[in-house]
């Protein structure tokens, strides 16, 4: 039987980063916050906020699944522009990931001069349910972090956030479509792996199936609520080449084990269901120059970037 790859953290955190190496995804959010994040995020909260705010109180901004902090970082620094006091929030379940996120804001201190930062290494989940929803906040950035709550509390974890914004309080959600890519897999073949949910770590799936959270199931909620959101989108590229070598490499079952959500995928399911999955994978990727000029094979996945106000 084929198991979550969440039930490993290891394997989990093993090929999160395969995947980071083997994608443009961080680029692509990176760049996206470099051109927009001024415009459509900092440029609104000084407008929405009174100006004691950053001044005689903090902005206070909340970071869900912040990872290594890459993106939280360059949020920070804009808001930094315009905010001279920022209290910053982190939330991250993963131990290697938050104390890389650390070192970073020690290294460079000086970077960070007026914000104060407080960490938990914890799940949102856990998060929530130790300090509830008291504090509230004027961001909260959660860059491919929704899928944790799993589909069936989309509804309740999106109420929840609502309540944590502060009036005219902005979330910064980057969440894959369901029509492309990674997305369109997962949920194509949402019963690759079943398992109870691991309280563990965040668990990117439903307690049935590997279904993750989509944009559709986000924007339908707000939709249902009049929720008022602004949305973009930007397109990422996963080089899968090393899934379709003759020769059994690391790099290439570590990746499938990332792209669908399963545990050692390539041995795990069935002959039928592996051929499955893999014209799938074929039928739905693109050819690309690498950087040597030769051909690599990629998934491309469209995620959107949506601004929910308050």
């Amino acid at each position: 039987m084929s198991l979550p790859l969440t039930c490993n953290k290891d394997r989990w955190l093993e090929a999160y980063n395969m995947f980071l190496e083997n994608s443009d995804r961080q680029q692509r959010v990176g760049e996206w916050i470099e051109r927009e994040f001024e415009s459509k995020v900092v440029n609104i909260l000084s407008d929405r906020h009174s100006d004691d705010i950053g001044v005689k109180h903090p902005l206070c901004v909340l970071g869900i699944g912040s990872a290594e902090g890459n993106h939280d970082i360059l949020q920070l620094k804009q808001l930094k522009s315009e905010f001279s006091q920022i209290s910053a929030t982190v939330v991250e379940p993963s131990r290697q990931m938050i104390l890389q996120y650390q070192d970073t804001v020690h290294q460079k201190s000086r970077d960070f001069t007026g914000i104060e930062f407080e960490w938990y290494n914890q799940t949102y989940q856990d998060f929530i349910q130790l300090h509830g929803i008291k504090q509230k906040y004027h961001l909260i950035s959660m860059v491919h972090s929704i899928y944790c709550v799993g589909d069936t509390d989309l509804e309740e974890a999106l109420r929840e956030l609502q309540d944590l914004l502060e009036p005219g309080g902005v979330i910064l959600m980057v969440v894959l479509t369901d029509h492309t890519g990674v997305g369109k897999l997962v949920n194509t073949f949402p019963n690759l792996a079943t398992k109870e949910q691991n309280s563990a770590i965040n668990e990117p799936s439903t307690t049935k199936s590997n279904r993750l959270v989509n944009s559709t199931d986000v924007k339908s909620i707000l939709d249902k609520h009049k929720i008022a959101y602004t949305q973009s989108e930007y397109t990422e590229f996963t080089d899968i080449t090393a899934c379709f070598l003759e020769e059994n490499t690391i790099t290439g079952n570590i990746l499938l084990d990332g792209l669908t959500q399963t545990l050692d995928f390539k041995t795990s399911v069935s002959t039928d269901v592996y051929d499955k999955v893999m014209d799938f994978i074929k039928d739905n990727m693109s050819v690309r120059k690498n950087q040597h000029d030769s051909d690599k094979l990629c998934f491309d996945s469209v995620c959107d970037i949506l601004m929910i106000s308050k």
